[in-house]
C-alpha cells in the first residue's frame, strides 16, 4: 500500500495536439539518499523512462550536472534554464525499518516550473522499499496528469504470450514496462488473442487445446477458467464490451467467419450480421452501441462499423491496400489499425472526425496494435529484423518507439489492462 499526501498548486494544462504535440523538456534528478547501495536509487530513472516512453516528455541529459538540488529552495533557475529544462523533478528519501526484513521508504518530492520559477507541487509517498518501481510509476502518473490533463498509465499491467518451443506456451502478466512478469497460464498448445476485461478482473483468450480454436475466460485473481465458446468450427477474436458483461466473438460455422455477441457467462448468443463475406476482428466502440470490424466485402480487407440496433454498416478506412486489426481510443475519437502498403504492415491511427491518417511505425511486420487505457500510447507486436517476434510501445504522436524487454522466448499476442481504481 502506497500512501500519498501533499499540497499542489494550479498550473495551466499543456494540451496534446494529436500527432504534432510538442515534447515537454523535464529534468528528473536523483533523489537524495544516504544509503548508496540499493535499487531504490534507480527511482529517478524509472520516472524518466516512463515520461520518455509516452512521447510527450523529453527528459534532458543531466549526466554533466555536478550537483543536484534535493529541495525546491535549492533550485538554481538560471542554470536549469540554460539546460533548456522547463520543469525539474527533485526529492529525497527517508527509510525506516518496520519489523524484521521490512524496509519502508518515504519519498518527498517536488515538481518545479523553471520558466515561472515556482513550485507546482510537493508530495510525500510512502511504501515498502521493495516496491520502489511502483512508487516511481505513481510519481510519473501524478506528473503526467498534472502537465497533460490526462490520467497516467504507468501503474497499469500488460498481458502477452511467450512461445518457448513448439509445445510450450505461457500467458504472462507484467508491469506495463515488462518488469515483474508472472505466468498465469501454461499450455502445450498455442494461446492467441488475449483481451483484458475493462473491469480488470478477467482475460479472455483463444486456446487450441481442444484441437481447434476455442475461447476461454480466466479470472486473474483466482485462476479459475471458464469455457466461453466451443461451437462447431472455429471460435476466435474475443472482444469485451465496455461494461465487461458481453463479448463479441467470431465463429466459423461454414466457410466464412461471422461476428456474434455472447454474454460473459456463455449464454444468449446472437449473430450480428449475415453476409457471405468474411467479418472478423471485432472491437467495441466506447458507447457500447457500435462494433468496428475488418471485412473483405469490398474486395480487400478494410475496417467497417456496424450499428447493432439498426444493423447499418459503414466503411471507415480507405487509405492503403489492406487495413485490419481495429482498436478504438477510450474517447472514441481515434481508430487504431494495421495498414498494409508496399508489402509492409505498419501501425496507423485515424482521426474519426477528420479521417486524417498518421502512420506511427515503419513496419514491415507489425501486428496486434492496441491502445493504452488513456489512448496516448499503443502496445504492438513487431519482428526484430524480420526474425524474432517482440512487443513494444509507440506514442500516439509517433515520436517514441520503445521495446519492452520481457526476457527470452518469442513474445507475441499482447494486450493492455485498464487503469486500476
Amino acid at each position: 500500500m502506497i500512501a500519498l499526501s501533499g499540497v499542489t498548486h494550479s498550473l495551466e494544462v499543456i494540451e496534446i495536439l494529436g500527432g504534432k504535440a510538442s515534447q515537454i523538456p523535464i529534468a528528473v534528478t536523483p533523489f537524495k539518499d544516504d544509503d548508496k547501495n540499493n535499487d531504490v536509487q534507480l527511482m529517478h530513472e524509472v520516472i524518466a523512462n516512463d515520461l520518455s516512453r509516452s512521447g510527450l516528455f523529453s527528459p534532458i541529459d543531466i549526466s554533466g550536472v555536478s550537483q543536484y538540488p534535493y529541495d525546491e529552495r535549492d533550485v538554481n533557475f538560471s542554470n536549469w534554464s540554460a539546460l533548456q529544462s522547463q520543469f525539474i523533478l527533485l526529492g529525497k528519501l527517508r527509510k525506516t525499518a518496520v519489523g524484521r526484513n521490512n524496509l519502508q521508504v518515504e519519498v518527498i518530492w517536488s515538481l518545479v516550473d523553471i520558466y515561472k520559477e515556482k513550485t507546482i507541487m510537493t508530495i510525500s509517498l510512502k511504501g515498502p522499499a521493495k516496491q520502489y518501481r511502483l512508487i516511481a510509476h505513481r510519481i510519473a502518473d501524478i506528473v503526467y496528469e498534472k502537465l497533460t490533463g490526462s490520467e497516467g498509465i504507468f501503474q497499469t499491467n500488460i498481458a502477452f504470450v511467450k512461445k518457448f518451443n513448439p509445445k510450450q506456451y505461457s500467458l504472462f502478466i507484467s508491469d506495463y514496462d515488462g518488469y515483474n512478469p508472472k505466468a498465469i497460464l501454461n499450455s502445450k498448445h498455442p494461446i492467441i488473442s488475449p483481451r483484458w476485461s475493462p473491469d480488470g478482473k478477467k482475460i479472455a483468450y483463444v486456446s487450441f487445446e481442444k484441437k481447434k480454436p476455442v475461447i476461454y475466460i480466466q479470472n486473474i485473481e483466482t485462476g479459475k477458467r471458464t469455457l466461453l465458446a466451443n461451437f462447431r468450427g472455429n471460435n476466435s477474436a474475443p472482444a469485451w464490451s465496455p461494461d465487461s458483461r458481453k463479448l463479441a466473438i467470431v465463429l466459423t460455422y461454414s466457410l466464412n467467419s461471422q461476428i456474434y455477441v455472447i454474454k460473459a457467462d456463455g449464454s444468449d448468443i446472437k449473430q450480428i450480421m449475415r453476409t457471405r463475406s468474411i467479418n472478423t476482428e471485432p472491437t467495441w466502440a466506447p458507447n457500447g452501441k457500435e462494433l468496428y470490424f475488418s471485412s473483405d466485402r469490398g474486395g480487400s480487407a478494410q475496417i467497417y462499423k456496424v450499428d447493432m440496433a439498426t444493423n447499418e454498416v459503414e466503411r471507415v478506412t480507405y487509405e492503403g491496400k489492406n487495413n485490419l486489426s481495429p482498436s478504438l481510443s477510450p474517447d472514441g475519437k481515434l481508430l487504431l489499425f494495421l495498414n498494409q502498403e508496399d508489402r509492409k504492415y505498419r501501425v496507423a491511427v485515424q482521426n474519426l472526425l477528420s479521417n486524417q491518417v498518421l502512420k506511427l511505425t515503419s513496419g514491415p511486420d507489425d501486428e496486434s496494435p492496441i491502445f493504452s487505457p488513456n489512448g496516448h500510447m499503443v502496445l504492438f507486436t513487431y519482428k526484430d529484423y524480420g526474425k524474432t517476434s517482440k512487443i513494444g510501445t509507440v506514442s500516439i504522436n509517433g515520436l517514441k518507439v520503445t521495446p519492452i524487454d520481457v526476457g527470452s522466448g518469442i513474445i507475441m499476442e499482447s494486450t493492455w489492462g485498464p487503469i486500476k481504481n
